[in-house]
């Protein structure tokens, strides 16, 4: 049975490994790192910092009008005025978040390592701990030995006791909301849950979707009225909502996407080395679009008709849903790009491992903070 010691190392996921090789140093010289002084990140409230928007920062959400970026050791900030100035949260860990998502103005929801879920009833100001690597295993354990035993059931719970061997440390990668209380999170290893009652109680489903070589999932976007996932090996997933699982689409590609963004029946998906997907019939078939970097797409979003990417560069790559060319610029201040969020006047607010700018305009001409 495949199970974790049988998957690579190297294929964890962009984010992670961006935010564990950038800021290593940083992080094993923090005396809350330091073996003699350890404090478990689940259970130390994040530390107040100084200029929190300057700090790397790895993806960002729209909460209404209201900005919500989110970044290591519990960091989360909070913008009333569009990114001119930033307040740090109250967050209950020190674990480092990874991902973001309001359904609503007041409801949000973010995750990260230690397999952390935190839950905002304000907008993201304040947040409490739903779920983490601690409590998760004997939970979803209790689950499937609930259900009927068949070998896809079998097959989940003994991934779960590989992934869950080593301790809570592994990440959920993303996160996405339908509303307040249906959502989803992915993560390292083939994690899929899902929730129904806004994160009180969530069931794993490994074995709702067609990945039994359990690969990394490393994002979910409901797009058009669709759910997707991408993941390593070029594989894309799109709900069955009558078959209640996710079904693998055969793009072409082996390497990994990182993110899926799209209006409609149009799609985009896009990762590593500059790797961009394009389909027009709602996932069902894909095609490679000419690469116009080979840096690593990281984030990106749809902007007035149009989508924008942004890469590890410093580089923003705007298409047109009519057009297979892809328009490369870059910002006048580059930083290594984790996340990105329109503003309703098309301007982008970025994130990286620089902080949060806001980029005005489309991304068609260079930009800065």
């Amino acid at each position: 049975m495949p199970g974790i010691s049988s998957v690579p190392q190297p294929r964890a996921r962009f984010r992670s490994a961006l935010l564990a090789g950038s800021l290593c140093a940083l992080l094993i010289s923090s005396p809350a790192f330091a073996a003699s002084t350890f404090r478990d990140p689940l259970d130390t409230p994040a530390e107040l910092r100084t200029n929190p928007a300057q700090r790397a920062l790895m993806a960002v959400a729209l909460a209404g009008e209201r900005l919500v970026a989110v970044g290591p050791r519990g960091l989360i900030v909070v913008s009333d005025d569009r990114g001119k100035s930033w307040t740090q949260a109250k967050v209950p860990v020190q674990s480092d978040l990874l991902a973001v998502h309001f359904p609503t103005p007041q409801q949000g929801w973010a995750v990260g390592h230690e397999g952390v879920v935190l839950h905002s009833a304000d907008g993201g100001s304040t947040w409490v701990k739903q779920l983490d690597g601690r409590s998760a295993p004997g939970a979803f354990k209790a689950h499937f030995a609930r259900m009927a035993p068949s070998p896809a059931v079998e097959a989940a719970s003994g991934q779960l006791d590989q992934n869950y061997r080593a301790g809570p440390a592994l990440p959920w990668l993303d996160v996405w909301f339908e509303d307040a209380n249906t959502g989803y999170a992915v993560g390292s290893f083939g994690m899929l849950m899902a929730t129904r009652d806004g994160g009180k109680t969530w069931e794993p489903w490994l074995e709702r979707i067609d990945n039994g070589e359990y690969l990394n999932l490393n994002a979910i976007r409901g797009i058009g009225g669709e759910l997707y996932i991408v993941g390593e090996r070029g594989r894309i997933y799109r709900f069955d909502r009558a078959a209640g699982r996710f079904a693998a689409v055969d793009t072409g590609y082996n390497g990994s996407f990182f993110g899926i963004a799209g209006e409609g029946p149009a799609l985009i998906a896009f990762g590593l080395r500059g790797v961009v997907y394009r389909s027009d019939d709602r996932g069902a078939t894909w095609r490679g679009l000419p690469a116009a970097s080979e840096q690593t797409i990281a984030a990106g979003t749809t902007v007035d008709g149009a989508f924008v990417l942004g890469n590890v560069a410093g580089q923003l790559l705007r298409g047109d849903w009519s057009s297979k060319a892809l328009v490369l610029t870059s910002l006048s201040q580059p930083m290594r790009m984790t996340g990105m969020a329109a503003l309703a006047d098309g301007s982008l607010v970025l994130t990286g491992l620089d902080g949060v700018r806001i980029h005005a305009g489309n991304g068609a001409a260079p930009g800065g903070k």
